[in-house]
């Protein structure tokens, strides 16, 4: 009869048990070796970080004839060879590692070392379980969790370069989304902030286009590591970073209220990128013409009066296409384009 009980383990005892051939990757269960360079090392600065990591999930077989166990990873398998791998001076520390980019494990000095290998990992001993009694309990563990949303699958599925540039650019601007009240704690722990933060590295690499889960998903599978080169993760962070510090420093009255809804933000980035440094087409047939920005104070009273139109019954003629494109299907590419163009005018000169 199968039955799990929940142990701790160092990372030097798994590697050592790994080594010695005293634990198995079984790949009935687990995928093979996906991991991207960046993503292994996510791993591992998160160890050395002393932050906590998934449990790992080990079966273990005993066989008391021969007194002897035979261990299988069914859940862990990234995990477990990207310890071994930089254990065995395999995997250089990329600039994921802001503390320890550019080291191997041998670089590290002997305490940070220590760290890594007494690192202790939370693990499931599941023992003489069968394939049938692993699969049971993965089924029983998955009924009491909460479904993932687009978000968060996105987070899990791509181990990417894209992928984690977005996570540090939405946990970097964490006080913004707070102090305008763009999230709430709830939306951030479910990644919203992460995925607005993707459409907003878009408008920079692909310019204003249609919006959906669909479509972030798309974007993120085009944005490989080959696509989305150190050149153009500098360049789009440098904008977020300037656009965002715009609103926050500059006009921080003016995305109060409606504005501070998260579609109307992403055309005002949209807007402000297009004045400030030019964006592509993306899916607009033409763009208008573009100028600098215009003065605070000239900004604060154009975009007051839009938000007063918000408000209205009947707004005037002059703003009803942009109060229409706010009130339903905001993601759609119709209604991004009538705010878009409307935010040109509002923050141009």
């Amino acid at each position: 009869m199968a039955t799990a009980k929940s142990i701790s383990l160092q990372v030097s005892d798994i590697i050592r048990w790994f080594k010695d051939g005293e634990l198995v990757i079984n790949e009935i269960f687990q995928r093979h070796s996906v991991w991207t360079t960046a993503a292994k090392t996510y791993l591992i600065d998160t160890l050395l970080n002393e932050l906590p990591v998934p449990k790992i999930y080990i079966r273990t077989k005993i066989d008391p004839k021969k007194q002897s166990s035979l261990r299988e990873v069914v859940d862990g398998q990234q995990r477990v060879r990207a310890l071994v791998e930089f254990s065995t001076n395999k995997l250089r520390l990329t600039s994921r590692s802001e503390q320890f980019a550019g080291n191997r494990y041998s670089d590290l000095d002997p305490e940070v070392q220590e760290r890594f290998l007494g690192y202790t990992l939370s693990v499931e001993q599941l023992l003489n379980a069968s394939d049938d009694d692993v699969i049971d309990i993965f089924a029983r563990l998955n009924s009491y969790t909460v479904a993932l949303n687009a978000a968060e699958k996105r987070h899990a599925q791509y181990q990417t370069e894209f992928k984690f540039a977005v996570r540090k650019a939405a946990s970097d601007w964490r006080g913004f989304w707070e102090k305008h009240g763009i999230f709430t704690t709830k939306q951030r722990f479910r990644m919203a902030d992460d995925a607005f933060t993707a459409e907003i590295f878009q408008l920079f690499i692909d310019g204003v286009v249609d919006g959906g889960a669909a479509k972030l998903n798309q974007l993120y599978r085009n944005q490989d590591d080959d696509t989305f080169t150190e050149a153009v993760q500098k360049k789009v962070r440098e904008r977020l970073d300037a656009s965002l510090r715009f609103f926050d420093t500059e006009i921080p009255e003016a995305i109060s209220g409606a504005f501070a809804r998260h579609y109307q933000l992403l055309m005002l980035v949209a807007a402000y990128a297009f004045h400030k440094w030019g964006i592509p087409n993306g899916d607009l047939s033409s763009l208008p013409a573009r100028g600098n920005v215009a003065p605070r104070e000239r900004i604060i009273d154009r975009l007051a009066k839009i938000e007063a139109a918000l408000e209205m019954d009947k707004p005037p003629p002059r703003y009803a296409p942009f109060v229409k494109a706010s009130s339903a299907s905001t993601q759609r590419i119709s209604s991004r384009k009538v705010r878009f163009l409307e935010f040109v005018k509002a923050l141009g000169s």
